[in-house]
């Protein structure tokens, strides 16, 4: 476990606990049996990421623990040794080595790939996304949550370019029948290596349909700094624009109703790490990017699940701005949109109605939209219209394929 993955462990172990039969069961357990977002950890609904009330804590359940871990992709904050688990957990201990080795594994197995397509991409600008050198600089050490896919950001003018070179390496586009959704839409292409099954996520964009555009993108690429590893020097995004990726990474699994307990984690670790210089220049840098309300809310989230956080110099981390209007100000309701959000199926980010009730995940984006793209109406409307059309180019592209067998080249 990291030295430093307390509050991760603190709030986890909350979570763990049985749920309080006299707050919240009722609503607790119909979200739980709703289609849509995440699977909740057990049939018995985990109980509020909060500390337990005034009295003897309940014990935490280690099922519910390793669960709610693993669907946050932190069972690498859990410790291996049996007597440093909570009470009850230490049975947990051989199933966490396990975890552990493999973590280790597909890790060295995309660090060892990843170096093999930087060398390849050397030609262009470009930085690598999440994975394990993100997890080195935040931690330390790269074996925080697996990671699988390679995640690469180029300009849009250099993505054909860099698809050429990812195909030099033995790498073929995926999904080719989508491809037009799929670069157009999404601003992305998937590659995929037979001889290995190594993944590779070429991004041109930094968006996510249904949240606001990320304006000036290529000054992540003007702002990347060099990690040396193995000898070769991989680029990857500055500390602000990693704080910024993990931002909008924590929009997008709201508006999907995912758990996202390790963006938060990951963020507030960023964030103590910057000095009061690095913060102005976090701020002064989403609001050129468009992404400072969606920074603000992720500084909501993260205060709720870990408190007020504090800079390297010890000076209050407090954003410049409020977060959105319309975000619940109820830590506890925070904290279960984070950990485990099907518990709030219903409540959300607004209350329920018959219109909320008939389409729950066209009304998160609709509400997630006007929050972020506050003041900013030609933002709404054009990323309005970019998720309606998202879904019905996606649905024609798979009829046209089912209808005809076409296999669409991916555009140039």
């Amino acid at each position: 476990m990291d030295r430093d993955a307390g509050p991760e462990m603190a709030v986890l172990m909350a979570a763990s606990r049985p749920p309080d039969p006299g707050r919240g069961a009722g609503t607790a357990a119909a979200g739980a049996g709703q289609g849509g977002g995440a699977t909740p950890p057990s049939q018995r609904t985990p109980g509020p990421a909060e500390p337990a009330a005034a009295g003897r804590a309940a014990p935490v359940d280690p099922d519910r623990l390793f669960e709610l871990a693993r669907l946050n992709k932190m069972l690498g904050v859990l410790p291996l040794a049996p007597a440093a688990l909570p009470p009850g957990c230490g049975g947990l201990a051989p199933r966490l080595l396990q975890v552990h080795l493999q973590t280790v594994a597909m890790n060295r197995r995309a660090m060892t790939v990843t170096l093999e397509v930087v060398e390849a991409l050397r030609p262009l600008r470009h930085v690598v996304l999440k994975g394990p050198f993100q997890q080195l600089a935040v931690h330390g050490h790269a074996n925080r949550r697996p990671s699988g896919d390679i995640d690469l950001y180029v300009a849009p003018r250099d993505r054909a370019r860099a698809a050429a070179l990812l195909e030099g390496l033995g790498f073929r586009p995926t999904e080719a029948e989508r491809a037009l959704w799929w670069i157009r839409f999404l601003g992305e292409q998937h590659f995929q290596r037979a001889a290995d099954g190594a993944v590779v996520d070429l991004h041109h964009r930094l968006q996510q349909v249904g949240l606001p555009a990320w304006q000036r993108a290529g000054q992540v690429l003007d702002r990347a700094e060099t990690r040396m590893q193995d000898g070769v020097a991989v680029p990857v995004p500055a500390a602000i624009d990693g704080c910024l990726l993990l931002a909008v990474q924590l929009a997008k699994a709201l508006l999907a109703h995912e758990p996202c307990g390790w963006a938060v984690a990951e963020l507030a670790h960023w964030l103590v790490q910057l000095t009061p210089n690095d913060w102005q220049r976090l701020w002064q840098a989403a609001t050129a990017a468009g992404q400072d309300r969606t920074l603000a809310l992720a500084m909501a989230l993260v205060t709720a699940c870990y408190g007020p956080l504090r800079l390297a110099d010890g000076g209050p981390a407090t954003p410049p701005i409020a977060a959105p209007r319309g975000l619940p100000d109820d830590p506890a309701l925070l904290r279960d949109l984070v950990f485990q959000p099907w518990r709030r199926q219903r409540s959300g980010m607004a209350a329920p109605s018959d219109a909320t009730e008939a389409r729950p995940g066209a009304t998160r984006r609709r509400q997630m939209l006007r929050m972020l793209a506050q003041g900013r109406p030609h933002v709404l409307v054009i990323e309005a219209a970019r998720a309606v059309l998202s879904p019905l180019v996606l649905n024609r592209l798979i009829r046209r394929t089912e209808t005809s067998g076409s296999d669409p080249r991916p555009p140039s």
